[in-house]
């Protein structure tokens, strides 16, 4: 793990440089698709910083959601100690959160501004796994987000983590889930290429990842990730996903994109 680098003498936290580096990216690549899906790059620009803005509250509230029996257990003490309360609001995020809200975000400025919702779907979520897997390559600087003990050498030591573990080495789970994003990152572009009917490039995306996080929660060692049942939270989110992107990949939905009048010209007041 890398906690933090220097650059210009200033002490920099990896898990916030590579989100960074991530979602410009991420937009970079979505506002070069932009064209191709009916939409203006300033749209999709706009429309991405909408989705980030519900991406962040949607994985803060989810992760306060898993800890909830903790906070009413303990809300006594959080009142009197209000540095408590500013670390819970600081850390802590669960990505299907970030990705309910980020796709309300994303509904409400097309709501907006009258855009094609599927339209920037179809320019914006190839290039959600890519951001996730710069994410992810964060959560392995950190040394959260971790995985169960495994012995070396493919188990990584995170002792330097003030979360994980110490004095056991552990599967980097976190890598794994980097490459498998950009793995799907890569599926969606070249699925992309061709003219999709409404939803499938999101179904897609919903589908494989439903299943790829399924399968990964059980590698995974952190306790604030929460469940019932012998299940994550996020497996169950999954299980619910799923169905959901099939459907909306498998379905005879074939319906163009409509090209002409779905993005007007640049928008001042943005």
């Amino acid at each position: 793990m890398l906690p933090a680098v220097e650059i210009f003498g200033f002490k920099v936290a990896m898990y916030g440089l590579l989100i960074v580096v991530g979602v410009g990216l991420g937009m970079a690549v979505a506002a070069l698709r932009a064209k191709k899906n009916g939409q203006t790059a300033q749209d999709v620009l706009f429309g991405g910083i909408f989705a980030i803005i519900g991406l962040v509250i949607g994985a803060k509230l989810l992760y306060l959601a898993t800890i909830l029996p903790g906070i009413v257990r303990n809300f006594s003490y959080l009142l009197d100690h209000p540095e408590s309360i500013a670390a819970l609001l600081s850390g802590g995020f669960v990505f299907y959160g970030g990705l309910i809200g980020g796709i309300f975000g994303l509904w409400v400025y097309t709501r907006m501004y009258k855009l094609n919702f599927w339209g920037m779907t179809d320019a914006l979520v190839p290039s959600v796994p890519l951001m996730h897997a710069f994410g992810r390559l964060g959560c392995f600087c950190a040394g959260c987000c971790y995985g169960m003990p495994f012995p070396a050498p493919l188990g990584l030591s995170f002792d330097a983590s003030p979360v994980a573990p110490h004095g056991v080495t552990l599967f980097p789970v976190q890598l794994l889930e980097a490459f498998l994003n950009l793995i799907i990152f890569g599926v969606l572009l070249l699925y992309a290429r061709k003219p999709r009917g409404r939803g499938k490039i999101i179904g897609l995306y919903m589908s494989a990842y439903a299943v790829m996080r399924f399968l990964l929660e059980f590698l995974r060692f952190d306790a604030e990730r929460g469940g019932f049942w012998g299940l994550s939270t996020s497996q169950w989110i999954s299980l619910i996903l799923l169905p959901i992107g099939l459907y909306l990949l498998l379905t005879n939905k074939n319906k163009k994109q409509n090209q002409a009048g779905s993005s007007e010209a640049s928008r001042s007041q943005c």
